[in-house]
Order: structure tokens, then C-alpha cells, then sequence
């Protein structure tokens, strides 16, 4: 995946090692940071994609089955993915965190790794050194229903995000905690909204003011911000009001509603949530890119040609909020830049889910350093289920942008001795002032 890196490269790597870092997108629980075994390590579901795409099938990732035989399992297609930027992941984890001196994992090998992973995982203290001494990861945001009790000496690292995913597109983000656990489908939207609502407004006055009164009680405090994600059919649209008000009268009364009138009450939830946050100054983190649910629940990364227009408007509409997007789609890479170097209020942050290659982060790196204002741009974000994958990423990070700022140096682009400056913003600054996570 990567070979020996010239010394340039290498000073960058040693640059990044010593910066403070903040990760604001992450999964991580408070109560249980750490992979408890091998099976949960392998069992990220980027790396499962892979997985399954080179033949392995789903009932041999059943989590019912023992450790040892899911893993069992797992090792033929695992060798079949070993070029891949995941499996870089995996091997670096592996080498680095929990000394397998191997080349891979195979059948005469795993068992030992299995102890050694599940003796870690049972270490209390594991989650801080992977993130405070491997990672320099001072603080880390995850979703507020990762919260739990808060258990592990970890969790003193913690700040959250909330999950609004389901109130911006029912029926593709579902099932999120703490306000929307069991919920599947679009159909179940105005019970679910009522639900965190604790009512069942009638009229759009009442149902804006119960939206407003939920998020102050909610994104305070430890709560520092609102994440959605949104796929390529979503907008942000200016609601019909007199369609919303009719869907309300008919849901209070616990009439059957239609799906279109499901998609006005939506549209008015979102706005209105929009307007909160731009009355708030708080910031808005919008995963985007992808669309959802093709061929039996894949995902492809896509955008459709007036999408920026669409959303640049309302990034206008609602200058005092601050939006962040983390792209899933190579194809707007430059129309998002640009956005960010227009619009005070607009950043784009770190590489999400199909952009998370090495070519790709250094490409958007060069881009973003070189049109984003630092100040305008996270560098880095794990979204991990667990610290080893926060580190995991980091690595793959790590040597995409000390290729991209050796690249830039070397062509006159850049100055060595400006780099530890701008590593400091993008790194640590720029994810904390967007976010407001000041401690």
C-alpha cells in the first residue's frame, strides 16, 4: 500500500505524530471504546463490504458464532482483499497495537492473535493509551447514544454529536439513539417525531416551537452539535405551509397520512431545525455524497447536477449556523471547496466512507490546503466504532497528507516551516472552533 517514503514525507509523518488532534465524527462508546475481541475488530462494516464483495458469505459474519470460527471463516477472504486500503487498516492495527510480527493472518497464527486482542480489549486503561499515546487524540466526539454511563476512563475524552438523521430522511437513516431506537421505516416518522416531542402539535406554529424546545434541552451542554446524513434525493427546501398544516390536523387526529404529506412535514422539521441552529450560531456536520439502498442495500457514491446551487442556498438562508460537510462522492470535490472559500459559514471535513483511499485524501488534502482557508477545514475524522480503528485511520491519514504537503513544498506551493502551524489548525483548531469544543 505504501512503500518507503522519501525524508520530506517522513518529517511531515513526525510533525503530525506531535500535534494534538480532534476527532469530531466518531462511534465510539463511552462504556465500551475498545474492540473486545478479534472478530469485533474485523467485524467494521467497511471492512465487511469487502469482505462480502469478494465472495464471503453474510451467514459466516453471523455475530452468533463463536470468535474463533467467524474468524476461521474470515482469513480465505481476507487474503483476497490484502491490496486494499482497509486491509492496510487491519495489518497496521494489528502490527502496531497488538505486535503481530506476521505478514497476515492465517489458520496457523490467529489463535494467539485472538488472546492478545481479547487481553487488551479487558484492559481499562487501553482505550486511553491507543487514543492519548498512539493517537494524540485529545478529544473525540461521538453520538450522543453512545454516551451510556460513561465507564471507562475514556469517556473523560468524550464530547457528542446529535444523531438527527431520521428527522432529516425517514426511512434511509433509522434506528438511531437515543430518540429514534426501533424505528425502520418512513411510515413510522410523525409517531417518532411526536414521541421526542412528548406531544402531538396540530399546527406548524406548535410543532416549530416543540422542535425548538427539544433542541435546547438537547444539544446543550456536552452536546456540542447536530449530525445528519443526507442522500442524494434530500434537499433542504423551503416548506409548503398550508400542506403541512393540513398533514399536522389530519396526524393529530391519528388519521392516515400520505407519504407525501409525510415528505411536508419532513421538509418543515428540517427547516425549522435549520432556522434553530442559525438562531443558535451552532454548527450542522452533513455527511453527503451517497446514495442509499441500490441492489438489495448497497450504497454508490453519487450528486445530482443541481445540488450545489440548491444547497448553497440554503447555506445563505442560514448564514449564523455553520455547516460541515464530509463527503462520500469524489465527483463535487471542487464545488464543495469552493463553497467553503465563498460562503463564512460553510467547511468541509475529512474523507467519508467511499472517499476514505489514499489517493483520494491526498488529492482533496492538496485541494482543500490550497483553496480552503485552514481555518475552513478539518484534516481528519475516524468515524470508529472503536479506538483501534481511530488509530487505524489515522494512519492512513497520517501518510496521505505528509505526501500531499511534500508535494507542495517540493514544488515551491509551500514552506517547510509553515507546516507545523497549519497541521495545528487543521488538526486540533479548526475541528474545535467549528464544533465548540472548548473545554
Amino acid at each position: 500500500m505504501f512503500t518507503t517514503m522519501p525524508g520530506l514525507a517522513q518529517s511531515i509523518e513526525r510533525l503530525i505524530d506531535a500535534t494534538p488532534i480532534i476527532d469530531p465524527h466518531t462511534h465510539i462508546h463511552c462504556d465500551r471504546p475498545s474492540a473486545p475481541d478479534l472478530a469485533a475488530l474485523l467485524g467494521y462494516h467497511w471492512v465487511q463490504t469487502e469482505l462480502i464483495a469478494v465472495g464471503m458469505p453474510r451467514s459466516d459474519l453471523d455475530p452468533s458464532l463463536p470468535v474463533d470460527e467467524r474468524i476461521r471463516r474470515t482469513i480465505p477472504y481476507l487474503a483476497r482483499m490484502r491490496n486494499t486500503a482497509m486491509s492496510w487498516c487491519v495489518h497496521r492495527i494489528l502490527w502496531d497495537l497488538y505486535d503481530f510480527d506476521e505478514p497476515a493472518v492465517t489458520e496457523s497464527n490467529y489463535r494467539a492473535l485472538l488472546d492478545r486482542v481479547a487481553s487488551k480489549g479487558s484492559d481499562p486503561e487501553w482505550p486511553s493509551h491507543v487514543l492519548r499515546d498512539r493517537c494524540n487524540i485529545r478529544t473525540f466526539v461521538t453520538s450522543l447514544g453512545n454516551r451510556g454511563e460513561a465507564s471507562s476512563p475514556a469517556a473523560a475524552d468524550a464530547l457528542f454529536m446529535l444523531d438527527a438523521h431520521y428527522l432529516f430522511c425517514p426511512g434511509v437513516a433509522t434506528d438511531l439513539e437515543p430518540f429514534f431506537t426501533g424505528r425502520h421505516v418512513k411510515q413510522e416518522y410523525v409517531e417518532a417525531l411526536f414521541q421526542v416531542l412528548g406531544d402531538r402539535p396540530g399546527t406548524a406554529e406548535a410543532l416549530k416551537q416543540g422542535l425548538f424546545d427539544w433542541l435546547d434541552r438537547t444539544v446543550t451542554g456536552p452536546v456540542r452539535f447536530t449530525n445528519t446524513f443526507i442522500p442524494i434525493e434530500q434537499r433542504f427546501r423551503k416548506p409548503d405551509e398550508p400542506q403541512v398544516r393540513l398533514a399536522l390536523s389530519k396526524a393529530a387526529d391519528d388519521a392516515t397520512i400520505s407519504e407525501q404529506e409525510i415528505d411536508a412535514i419532513t421538509h418543515f422539521v428540517t427547516w425549522s431545525l435549520l432556522e434553530w441552529h442559525h438562531q443558535h450560531g451552532k454548527a450542522v456536520q452533513i455527511a453527503v455524497g451517497a446514495e442509499y439502498f441500490i441492489c438489495d442495500g448497497k450504497s454508490i457514491p453519487r450528486f445530482q447536477p443541481e445540488w450545489t446551487s440548491e444547497m448553497a442556498r440554503a447555506f445563505h438562508q442560514f448564514g449564523n449556523a455553520r455547516f460541515d460537510l464530509m463527503m462520500a462522492s469524489d465527483v463535487l470535490s471542487q464545488e464543495v471547496v469552493v463553497l467553503a472559500r465563498q460562503f463564512p459559514n460553510v467547511y468541509t471535513s475529512g474523507y467519508w466512507w467511499h472517499t476514505f483511499f489514499p489517493s483520494l485524501i491526498e488529492r482533496h488534502f492538496s485541494l482543500r490546503s490550497q483553496v480552503v482557508p485552514m481555518t475552513k477545514f478539518c484534516a481528519y475524522l475516524s468515524d470508529a466504532y472503536s479506538v483501534e480503528w481511530a488509530y487505524g485511520k489515522l494512519q492512513v491519514v497520517k501518510r496521505a497528507i505528509a505526501s500531499a504537503l511534500a508535494r507542495q513544498v517540493e514544488a515551491g506551493f509551500a514552506r517547510e516551516e509553515d507546516l507545523p502551524e497549519l497541521l495545528t489548525q487543521v488538526l486540533h483548531d479548526s475541528p474545535r472552533d467549528l464544533y465548540d469544543l472548548h473545554r
